[in-house]
């Protein structure tokens, strides 16, 4: 039984509120507001959904509204998080949690990305509880299929060689992942950015390693930069969490440097038992690509399956991580294509050591060197910003 809207009784009754009366999500989709005196039956109101939201039995609300709860708890910074991202009243939350209100299909849709964490497991409720809901809002991007892991599982277990493995295993899922993101070649990127060396005071930028890529983009990268703490991959490895961006707007994206024919990207550590090794980036021409849930998944699943690829000693704490600002990523794969082998060469036969230890003393030299460049132009671009505001 639900009570008046004026009431100011709790529910006289527990359990879950007949069909007939579960509101819709757009009579309650409303942004919140703050609280005035005229507005204290509907202040009071909202006590009494958030009362609802943590006394109802389990088997009196639906799987979907359990789940809420379960991630949810009491965290009311979390809850009120949540609406702010999803532009709906705290009110709004309460009610998906006691099963007063149904989210819409959108909203459904945008929790997997404010609840990146608990994708899989949010994905799996939605469907038990909406069945088809997600579906209908696909584009047609199918999940990722059994094959792969198979076919992983089985480099791993017969590849004693950690290179040839690594190698092997990094192929097999770039040029899967390449066909299941952008089989109608629409234009897609794949890289794998891994941690550079920890320096004294720690780790100071990641470096693209591997890509696979359809046109505009090349299908593998010649010149390999230097990913910092303005980077898209940089703020996912910081934060441990998947990071999205398909606003081409500077003013609106949190990072600073985006490729050049990107209109939406992504990115997600790679990790393994709590230390990282690196960040998988997807980049795509297509803009809001990675809105689709089953798109945002694939990522995580890839990365989670790349993990395997890696011997232990490649991660890291995430406590060494001390990003720093990098240079653009043109003008870095301008200065990489002239410079790099050059320096490589020059450097291996002055110190008479082979091409590969060369190349490694070259990469830590050279990201010295860009880490100061990086900081001049950041601190350009801060200056520039801040006199067009003044003005």
């Amino acid at each position: 039984m639900r009570p008046l809207e004026n009431s100011t009784k709790q529910p006289g009754r527990r359990g879950r509120p007949k069909k007939q009366q579960i509101a819709h999500e757009p009579v309650q989709e409303e942004p919140a507001q703050p609280v005035k005196p005229e507005k204290a039956a509907q202040a009071h109101n909202a006590l009494s959904d958030e009362h609802l939201a943590y006394t109802l039995e389990e088997e009196d609300v639906s799987q979907f509204s359990n789940f809420l709860r379960h991630v949810l708890k009491h965290d009311h910074m979390e809850i009120a998080r949540i609406a702010s991202e999803l532009h709906v009243a705290e009110n709004t939350i309460y009610r998906w949690m006691n099963g007063r209100s149904e989210p819409r299909p959108a909203n459904l849709k945008k929790l997997l990305e404010v609840l990146p964490e608990h994708v899989i497991n949010l994905t799996y409720v939605i469907n038990h509880t909406f069945p088809g809901v997600l579906e209908s809002l696909s584009t047609g991007l199918r999940e990722v299929q059994k094959d792969i892991y198979r076919r992983v599982m089985e480099l791993v277990t017969t590849i004693m060689d950690d290179d040839t493995r690594q190698w092997q295993i990094t192929q097999t899922i770039f040029e899967y992942a390449l066909q299941h993101f952008d089989s109608e070649r629409c234009g897609l990127a794949i890289t794998y950015a891994k941690l550079m060396p920890a320096r004294e005071d720690g780790i100071h930028s990641l470096v693209e390693t591997t890509m696979r890529g359809n046109d505009p983009w090349p299908y593998a990268l010649e010149n390999h930069t230097y990913l910092g703490s303005t980077t898209l991959a940089g703020t996912a490895a910081i934060l441990d969490r998947f990071q999205t961006w398909d606003n081409f707007s500077e003013s609106e994206r949190f990072q600073v440097e985006i490729d050049e024919f990107e209109r939406s990207a992504c990115a997600f550590p790679v990790t393994r038992g709590g230390r990282i090794a690196g960040v998988l980036i997807i980049s795509s021409t297509e803009p809001g690509f990675f809105n689709n849930p089953i798109a945002s998944q694939a990522v995580i699943e890839y990365a989670k399956l790349l993990s395997l690829a890696f011997p232990e000693k490649d991660f890291y704490p995430f406590s060494l991580l001390k990003l720093r600002p990098m240079p653009g990523l043109k003008w870095q794969r301008a200065e990489i294509s002239q410079s790099y082998v050059k320096h490589i060469m020059t450097y291996a036969r002055k110190m008479g050591i082979s091409r590969q230890e060369a190349e490694a003393y070259v990469r830590r030299d050279m990201e010295a060197e860009f880490e100061e460049i990086g900081q001049i132009q950041l601190q350009q671009r801060l200056s520039i910003e801040g006199n067009i505001k003044q003005k």
